[in-house]
């Protein structure tokens, strides 16, 4: 079990446009830059990227259930993670990292007040500030696992979360959350199975040799929201 705290990430406005602006045929106008410019200053002193993650040996891949050894001396009970009819994409792994990672509430709360105030430019585009920053550690999560399978010889899954995978409803977050000590990152599973404080995320990956891949990748292709995502549909026009 490994916790990350002060992980340091640098957005600039230019990313935070290339995300934001899609136009090709001209410059994002002059107010757009400034409010981009100004939420990622804000971010900085809001943000507080923290991870908490582990790995587990997979015992087996059956009837769209993953069963992960918990505890390698056989003491505990072992746990699985019902995945549903996708939870073949982590048939081939020996290991899985399971992960949790945040940046903590501030920003959030930030937000909601220029949204109060009427500040709703600077507060969508802190908001949206806040979703890349969160990228951005699952990057450095990702970055680890390759580097561990590389380490090993083996190749790594897609990154799979609940609530995203189709047939992995949120439900699913019980079960993943059930891992990891998430008190030491300050995350909490609520009764509705969201992550607080929102700007959060859980996820596993696989590594084994079975695997072709030594890049994680997405799972596009299978998320729940494949039939009316923005981004998707852009990127294909």
């Amino acid at each position: 079990m490994k916790t990350l705290n002060n992980i340091p990430i640098s957005l600039t406005p230019e990313y935070v446009l290339k995300e934001q602006y899609r136009r090709k045929d001209k410059p994002a106008p002059p107010w757009m830059v400034a409010a981009a410019e100004e939420s990622v200053v804000l971010s900085q002193k809001l943000v507080a990227p923290a991870a908490i993650y582990a790995e587990f040996p997979v015992q087996g891949v059956s009837d769209g259930q993953v069963t992960l050894v918990t505890n390698e001396s056989g003491t505990a009970a072992n746990r699985q993670l019902t995945l549903g009819p996708k939870a073949d994409l982590l048939a081939p792994a020996d290991r899985v990292m399971a992960a949790v990672y945040t940046l903590g509430s501030k920003l959030e709360k930030r937000a909601h007040e220029l949204q109060a105030s009427g500040e709703a430019l600077l507060a969508y585009m802190l908001d949206s500030v806040g979703v890349l920053t969160l990228g951005a550690v699952g990057e450095v999560l990702q970055s680890k696992v390759e580097a561990r399978a590389a380490e090993l010889g083996w190749g790594v899954s897609p990154v799979l979360s609940p609530g995203s995978l189709v047939g992995w409803p949120l439900q699913g977050q019980q079960q993943l959350c059930a891992l990891l000590p998430l008190e030491k990152i300050g995350v909490r599973l609520s009764d509705y199975y969201v992550l607080e404080p929102h700007k959060s995320v859980s996820m596993v990956i696989g590594l084994g040799a079975g695997y072709e891949s030594h890049s994680v990748g997405s799972v596009c292709r299978y998320c729940s929201l494949a039939d009316t995502c923005w981004r998707r549909q852009e990127d294909e026009s």
